[in-house]
């Protein structure tokens, strides 16, 4: 039996005979002589904070610590301490274990920092709803790995009305390093959070020299809805590669009124100039991009490498799709088979300097509109069979 399994079937088994460190419940950790509130009226913070606490108690003597969230609404108005190390959360399920965040909340909620040490098993977040407050004006993030994390596994989590992200990786705090990796994350669902610049889903790196950087990540089962920003943002602001990214699945949807401020799936960065590479995504729906804005983005910033080996299957559509389609702004050695792009403003938009571009539409290139920078165009390959256009399906070898 996988880790994985061995993990869920303890997860599913929790009952009051399980050893402290596997269940450190949140209702043991009530104020003296009074219960823990589960009608989400009375604030818990203090609460979630001590049981925290306790797992952290073993999890510095490398050993795993879960923090158990029952049936019930827990109201948070105080961003409780980091994990230390591998340190997990447990609820039973996004319908019954939710976490209400205060409008006047400010940080992460739940955060982890080095947690890499191969002698233990990653962190873990299984069956959970955290719910903000779109009244806030203070940045809120949901679930945020700081500096150097591996093995992370998220499972059935749902983060609503969050103003901020709701899942955060490879940003700097203790270490000079910072990246996520061998991680697998499915059925996650983010609704309505993010916020003007900040990205719903970022997965990022930071480090200098000989260092490593974010990859081998595998994500299923994703979505996200109605982003205040941007929606999901792969970027590098590292010397080390983010690589050997793999998502199937993702689907990203617009808000029907157009308040979406942001692309809907960036790869690279206009500023970062860390390298982005061997990103692969597959069965992608990107539905609705806002106009000024782009379903797909491909770019890097000046002078730096471009990313390359981008393989992407899916489609780009919409009832209402009012901004761009796929836009490679940089871009070089990738491939993107889309069975249809639908958007109002232009489809396919390719700036200088691309190359070796496959655009594959299964027989619907030709309907698609394209604006194409001219030092750009005789890379850009598309099935001369199915276009019968030279300029555009040219296969330079």
């Amino acid at each position: 039996m996988s880790r994985v399994a061995i993990i869920l079937t303890a997860v599913l088994a929790l009952d009051d005979s399980a050893p402290a460190a596997d269940r450190i419940s949140i209702l043991d950790y009530g104020q003296p002589g009074a219960k823990v509130d589960r009608t989400g009226v009375l604030d818990v913070s203090k609460a979630l904070a001590a049981a925290i606490g306790a797992a952290n108690m073993f999890t510095s003597k490398g050993e795993s610590a879960c923090v158990y969230i029952p049936p019930g609404i827990y109201r948070i108005s105080l961003p409780p301490p980091p994990f230390e190390r591998a340190g997990c959360v447990l609820g039973e399920g996004p319908s019954q274990s939710v976490i209400n965040i205060d409008a006047k909340f400010a940080g992460d909620l739940f955060a982890w920092s080095e947690a890499w040490v191969p002698t233990t098993p990653g962190p873990m977040i299984v069956g959970l709803k955290v719910r903000g407050n779109r009244s806030a004006t203070n940045l809120q993030n949901a679930f945020v790995f700081y500096d150097r994390n591996d093995q992370v596994f998220m499972d059935n989590v749902d983060v609503v009305d969050l103003h901020g992200r709701a899942l955060y990786s490879g940003v700097s705090k203790k270490s000079p390093q910072a990246y996520l990796r061998e991680s697998h994350m499915r059925s996650l669902r983010f609704f309505q959070d993010g916020a003007p610049g900040v990205p719903v889903v970022e997965f990022n790196s930071q480090g200098t020299g000989q260092t490593d950087a974010t990859n081998e990540i595998r994500m299923s089962q994703v979505d996200i809805y109605g982003a205040h920003g941007p929606s999901f943002v792969i970027r590098n602001n590292g010397d080390g590669g983010v690589r050997a990214i793999h998502i199937d699945q993702l689907r990203i949807e617009g808000s029907e009124d157009g308040s979406t401020a942001g692309d809907l799936l960036t790869i690279g960065d206009p500023v970062m100039h860390g390298l982005v590479a061997g990103i692969t995504m597959t069965d992608l729906e990107l539905v609705d991009p806002s106009k000024g804005y782009a379903a797909l983005r491909v770019t890097a910033a000046r002078g730096a490498a471009a990313p390359y080996q981008i393989y992407v299957q899916g489609s780009i559509g919409g009832g209402v799709p009012k901004g761009r389609g796929l836009v490679i702004d940089a871009g070089r050695n990738s491939q993107f088979h889309l069975v249809d792009i639908y958007t109002l403003d232009t489809n396919v938009t390719v700036g200088k300097g691309v190359s070796w571009i496959e655009l594959d539409g299964g027989g619907r290139e030709s309907a698609w509109t394209y604006a194409i920078d001219p030092a750009s165009a005789e890379a850009i390959l598309v099935p001369e069979f199915r276009t019968g256009n030279p300029r555009m399906s040219e296969a330079r070898r």
